[in-house]
């Protein structure tokens, strides 16, 4: 192996480094240090922070101190020899793609070697107007370089917009109207903004098959049309992304796990799937992998042997990272960036890397999304699925051949394989009779809390289901279930959990304090110790969280027997947009939420309340529209029929029925049934699978195969017709004539006795705001406008839109649906005339197919 000397430290290093850096490293006992650094304008290093300090071979390194306005890492190597090591290269990658430097010095100081040199300081750079319209506008890059494009002025305005929020650091909410190509309007920007500043802008999207368009599809194209050399990237959750040593501990160690012929079918279809992934991650494994399968297979923090993994170079995860940090453009989806947030959120740091590299700079992709996501993100549940699937994981409740399974076991055996005998003893005689001592007391406090809760139910009026299932708030107030039901028990669980921890934290300090070789297996044994921990302690805050909820945070329980037992209790915050305002908007330089439903009707009231825009300071705040290049009155007929019994009322199901069938077969199949109820949805499918079949035209059935299979036969047929629920009000994108009719069964408000909603109602009761005008009306509005726009993607479809509730048309509200459509035409009236009028409409296509 060659020998690096380095340079002569003198002509680099400003006055009394060399001698402070060897200073600290003498101090350490001549182990290594890890130092942060800065350059002064003559490019020499003039001071350094001492930030960990190792041993002879290792030190810790905080990447996310770096950027704290230091410039530079540095870390020594006893030997002399200022050759970096695999480990130093795989971080001097990571920190040059943050423009970092990385030195490498001796133990005196006297020598270094420079392996990525420190990037110079850049002012910000503006897109400029002109480029937007240099790529878009007729004459442009996109016109002579992608066939068909055509110029639309509201994609010009929208990427325009984009650029000056960018470039001047607004919070901007921009409405895009379907059409307008808002994909392309606020990438183009992104891209421009990015290159010219070596720096990066996140865009985040509300699924990952969005975000996933976006990388495969859209950016692919921009890269290859815009002649820039950028880079993009997507990263996912980190759970998302499989493991190479946990995949190869399944493969050669079953004993650890769970046993089962079903298991044991997937398992292999994973492990085989994963020789060939290219991502490794959960949407390249066959089929929907079940939650107690992959995470087996998961990567996460606490189990991570990070630069010590000898797969560390090969994972799946970390070369996602890699990517990331190089990367432009990183694409992430709403769920990742509130994670991501939620951290920033206690540490205040904004720049550093955590979950997802750190920006300055976000794109909200579907933002009416976000304050559903960010309630996630801030709340906590406690369930005995989740308690007990964490105890399972750590002793397994069945044995195979009379042999314990699970981490622990495992654990147990790999520390009497290396002579761990005072932590093998503490595991085998404390540990492992706690884990399965501890699973009966949950178990007990569980029944008892579903029991108090079952004795209680009267206080809370009828909030019982048929099948016994249960659903109420927890309060104080009159109509609630009281926290004194709920509390005893919880405490109870909480109890035995953190007396369990205690034990594993122990056993854990034992076992750090007396490592072993190799050493990878030495950290894979603490790992899994510091996972098992973790996993508790994961549990204990939840309980604490729920336990704890006050003020604006609503707590409730959710019991169900169907299909399996189940006990949820919940808590989450009534409102997100005060949390928005100081946790996004007021630290992030620039914030764009673009979606095609952001107003109800004129009005940005509603969301501007929820999530915050009314916070933002004065001048900084844009709220743009910009309209479809569509022809609405030639291109949709909108069907309001005034005959159809309002929904639950008597004869609703079954004129329902009838009306999609006679709709599906006036339009020749091509229809899309969208409901609010999946209960509702199976009954009808039921009622009309007969018709369909006797007319030929394949039914497609949410929940009867995968979302993917089903579109992909629904375009494939081009007769089709397919009933979904809630995820198939939006993000489906069905252009040409495979889908020419979309059936609305009944206009999208939400349950109303839910106990979040309950809660957010009473909040604005107390502001003197009506809860249906200021949250179920406009909330609904949006979700209306969500699913009319599956119908029109491009300039030549053609299609209708029925919507089968008459509140639309006989209730004073259902003028506040109808003004925030597209002004298409329209036939209102019996059903037998809007028939009528569906059937013109469609002749008249047929007789435009005929001329061309």
């Amino acid at each position: 192996m060659s020998w690096t000397e380095g340079l002569d430290s003198t002509p680099l290093f400003a006055p009394g480094i060399r001698q402070k850096i060897s200073d600290e490293i003498e101090k350490a006992g001549d182990n290594e240090v890890f130092f942060l650094g800065r350059i002064d304008d003559q490019g020499l290093l003039d001071e350094t922070l001492v930030v960990a300090r190792g041993s002879s071979t290792a030190v810790p390194v905080f990447l996310s101190r770096a950027e704290e306005g230091f410039q530079v890492l540095i870390h020594n190597h006893p030997g002399g020899d200022l050759t970096p090591s695999p480990a130093d290269l795989s971080i001097a990658a990571e920190a040059g793609a943050r423009r970092l430097g990385f030195f490498i010095v001796s133990n005196d100081g006297g020598r270094v070697n420079r392996v990525v040199e420190p990037f110079p300081e850049q002012e910000e750079s503006p897109v400029e107007e002109k480029e937007i319209e240099d790529i878009f506008c007729s004459g442009g890059v996109f016109s002579s370089s992608i066939p068909d494009f055509e110029e639309r002025p509201g994609q010009v305005e929208m990427s325009k917009s984009v650029a000056r929020a960018l470039n001047d650091g607004d919070v901007a909410a921009l409405e895009a109207g379907t059409g307008v190509g808002k994909s392309y309007a606020y990438l183009v920007p992104a891209i421009l903004w990015a290159v010219k500043n070596h720096s990066r802008v996140v865009v985040s999207t509300a699924t990952i098959p969005l975000g996933e368009q976006l990388v495969h599809r859209d950016l692919p194209t921009l890269h290859r049309v815009l002649g820039i050399d950028f880079r993009y990237a997507l990263i996912q959750g980190r759970g998302n992304y499989a493991c190479r040593r946990k995949t190869q501990q399944v493969a050669s160690e079953p004993e650890i796990f769970a046993e089962g012929e079903e298991r044991e079918s997937w398992v292999a279809d994973v492990i085989d799937r994963l020789r060939e992934a290219k991502q490794g991650t959960r949407q390249e494994m066959p089929g929907e992998v079940p939650d107690e399968i992959w995470s087996d297979f998961q990567s996460t923090s606490d189990q991570s042997l990070k630069a010590r993994c000898p797969h560390y170079r090969t994972c799946f995860y970390y070369e996602a990272r890699r990517k990331s940090f190089g990367a432009h453009v990183v694409v992430v989806n709403h769920h990742l960036l509130f994670a991501d947030l939620k951290l920033r959120r206690s540490s205040g740091d904004f720049d550093s890397d955590l979950v997802i590299p750190g920006y300055q700079r976000i794109i909200f992709d579907e933002a009416h999304h976000l304050e559903e996501v960010a309630c996630h993100h801030l709340g906590a549940e406690v369930s005995r699925k989740g308690l007990l699937q964490v105890l399972g994981r750590l002793v397994s409740p069945r044995k195979k051949n009379s042999q314990e399974r699970g981490r622990i076991p495992w654990l147990r055996g790999h520390l009497g394989r290396h002579q761990q005998a005072e932590a093998h003893e503490l595991l085998s005689m404390e540990v492992m009779p706690r884990v399965k001592s501890v699973r009966q007391e949950i178990e007990t406090a569980l029944e008892r809390l579903e029991n108090r809760i079952r004795d209680a139910a009267q206080l809370v009026g009828d909030t019982q289901g048929r099948d016994g299932s249960l659903m109420a708030r927890i309060g104080e107030r009159d109509g609630m279930l009281p926290m004194t039901v709920v509390s005893p028990p919880l405490i109870d669980a909480k109890d035995s959990l953190d007396d369990l921890r205690g034990l594993l934290q122990r056993c854990a300090e034992l076992l750090e304090e007396s490592p072993f070789e190799p050493e990878v297996e030495f950290q894979a044994a603490v790992a899994e110790l510091r996972a098992a921990i973790r996993s508790v302690v994961e549990q204990i805050s939840s309980i604490d969280f729920v336990l704890g909820a006050a003020g604006g945070i609503q707590p409730w329980v959710e019991m169900t027997t169907q299909p399996h037992k189940q006990i949820v209790v919940k808590a989450a915050p009534l409102r997100v947009d005060e949390l928005l305002a100081e946790h996004l908007y007021r630290p992030v330089a620039t914030v764009i939420q673009t979606s095609a439903t952001l107003r109800v009707g004129e009005s940005w009231s509603f969301l501007a309340d929820r999530l915050g825009w009314e916070r933002v300071e004065r001048g900084r705040l844009r709220l743009e529209n910009f309209s479809s290049p569509f022809e609405w009155k030639r291109q949709v007929l909108l069907g309001l029929p005034t005959d159809v019994p309002e929904p639950d009322r008597s004869g609703y199901e079954q004129r329902i029925a009838e009306m999609i069938v006679d709709t599906a077969r006036v339009a020749s199949g091509r229809t899309f049934g969208l409901f609010t109820s999946h209960r509702f949805l199976r009954r009808i499918a039921q009622r009309v699978r007969d018709s369909f079949q006797a007319l030929g035209m394949p039914l497609l059935v949410q929940g009867e195969q995968p979302r993917s299979e089903l579109l992909r036969r629904f375009v494939a047929s081009g007769r089709a017709v397919l009933l979904g629920n809630q995820s198939y009000w939006e993000g489906i994108d069905v252009p040409g004539g495979a889908l020419s009719c979309v059936f609305i069964t009944r206009l999208p408000f939400r349950i109303p006795h839910h106990p979040l909603e309950q809660g957010r109602a009473e909040e604005l009761k107390s502001r003197g705001k009506s809860p249906f005008a200021h949250l179920a009306l406009p909330r609904a509005v949006l979700g209306l406008r969500q699913g009319f726009g599956r119908l029109i993607r491009t300039v030549d479809d053609r299609g209708v839109v029925v919507i089968a509730d008459t509140r639309i048309v006989r209730r004073p509200y259902g003028k506040r649906f109808i003004d925030s459509l597209p002004d298409c035409s329209r036939s209102e009236g019996p059903w037998v005339d809007v028939r009528t009028s569906l059937e013109a409409f469609f002749a008249e296509e047929e007789i435009e197919e005929s001329l061309q």
